[in-house]
């Protein structure tokens, strides 16, 4: 099965009887993965409550997206469940099971407690050993049904793959217009990995390139600022909250010195950022207190956008000093700087993938922004977008399997996700436009 928008390769080994039981999907960095089939038959619900019963819907549908969306299971469609008959009436049926093609079984009641509480009782079979891997109880008000949704497939996740995703969080920034004064407004928001409950982090300005890191419990966060535009005291700066909650901080902010683009490092304890100075741009580095800020690059061309290695130890960072944008790879004290990217003129917003050895970065090809993914051990370069408007801005989810971006390929700026095999592309926001995706783990 060829996917003409991602430009890669999918080999379907099927059974006769069914048609897509087994898929070994080729990723875009030519790793094979091997997606496992997932039967997920409805919850029995023991309640008569119509609060109980939407909520159980949601629940189930939830919980099958998030497990879908991972790009290592395919979900099981009811009819095909249907073979097999009430998971719920007696002892599991692992051989009718198995003769579905079930590799794993959730199964699922959902009772009301003497609180008011949902009460939902999971359990995790894998069907060719007819092992139980799970057995455990959710408790939470039914307006939580999605939260215990997300949890309950980071459990599975992790006891099946070793990694979370589904409690997630993706910050972004939103542009709109004052209704008062039309003067364009950008605030940062924060919403679920699948795009509900955004809710704003900033408010009444213009905020954007937000970094962000999970820290013990809390999210740390740091952001561009733009005070009064359109006067002559106009200044970029930096702003800092320790928690999503608290106040923002300025960290960084003179005039004549546009400091922007903030990348925290992994351990939260530094920024690099671009700053201007003597007209030109160059890489710093500063304490999350402001202070101590000192210069990584001396170069006569434009270098801006810094991401970090994973481990700390190195920044990518974008450019122009040949001429046209590129990346290029230094030691976090500045030292041992190299090109990285060479195939394309046009190469910008690199992103370092938490997990694996890739980076996710943004090229120009045919006057459009395309994302690529290149390996660091090979130099082998993925192109993951193609012929569908520009597609910008990078990220990598915690787990380092899938990728956000923003994309105008509706004429109008949202935010996409895909997963790192290339499959299952999903429009995560819908209303203004949306841009600068961060994604940071979650509770």
């Amino acid at each position: 099965m060829k996917r003409l928008w991602m430009g890669t390769l999918c080999l379907l080994l099927c059974s006769a009887a069914f048609g897509q039981d087994k898929e070994i999907v080729i990723r875009l960095t030519g790793e094979t993965v091997k997606t496992e089939n997932m039967a997920v038959p409805d919850f029995r619900l023991e309640s008569n409550d119509p609060d109980y019963a939407k909520a159980v819907q949601t629940l189930e549908r939830v919980l099958r997206d998030d497990l879908e969306n991972s790009g290592v299971f395919r979900m099981l469609a009811p009819e095909r469940m249907a073979l097999v008959g009430d998971p719920h009436a007696g002892p599991i049926k692992f051989d009718e099971w198995l003769s579905i093609q079930a590799q794993f079984l959730v199964t699922g009641r959902v009772k009301r407690g003497d609180d008011g509480e949902m009460r939902v009782e999971v359990r995790l079979y894998e069907i060719s050993s007819q092992g139980q891997i799970l057995a455990k109880a959710y408790r939470g008000k039914p307006r939580l049904s999605r939260k215990m949704a997300h949890v309950i497939a980071d459990e599975i996740m992790y006891l099946l793959k070793g990694r979370r995703y589904a409690t997630s969080k993706l910050i972004y920034a939103r542009e709109a217009s004052n209704s008062v004064n039309h003067r364009i407004l950008k605030e940062l928001y924060i919403m679920d990995y699948d795009g509900e409950n955004a809710l704003p982090l900033t408010k009444r300005g213009i905020s954007f390139a937000p970094s962000a890191i999970r820290k013990g419990r809390d999210t740390l966060l740091a952001y561009s600022v733009f005070e009064r535009p359109g006067t002559i005291d106009a200044t970029y700066g930096i702003a800092l909250k320790p928690t999503l909650a608290s106040r923002p901080r300025a960290l960084f902010r003179e005039e004549n010195r546009r400091a922007s683009s903030p990348a925290l490092s992994p351990d939260g304890s530094r920024i690099a950022f671009s700053m201007a100075t003597d007209g030109n741009v160059d890489i710093y580095v500063m304490g999350l207190d402001g202070t101590d800020a000192y210069r990584l690059t001396r170069h006569p061309g434009v270098d801006t956008n810094p991401t970090w290695s994973p481990g700390g130890h190195a920044i990518l960072y974008t450019s122009d000093r040949t001429g046209t944008p590129q990346i290029y790879r230094m030691d976090a004290d500045g030292l041992n700087n190299q090109r990285i990217t060479r195939e394309n003129p046009y190469n910008d917003s690199a992103s370092w993938n938490p997990v694996h050895d890739y980076i996710a970065y943004v090229s120009r090809f045919d006057n459009d922004f395309d994302i690529f993914i290149m390996d660091l051990k090979t130099g082998s370069n993925y192109r993951v977008t193609s012929r569908q408007g520009s597609n910008e801005e990078p990220c990598w989810s915690p787990d380092g399997e899938q990728l956000a971006f923003a994309s105008n390929r509706t004429g109008q700026w949202q935010i996409y996700a895909v997963n790192l095999n290339g499959m299952n592309l999903r429009q995560i926001t819908r209303e203004g436009d949306n841009r600068s995706p961060v994604w940071v783990a979650g509770d």
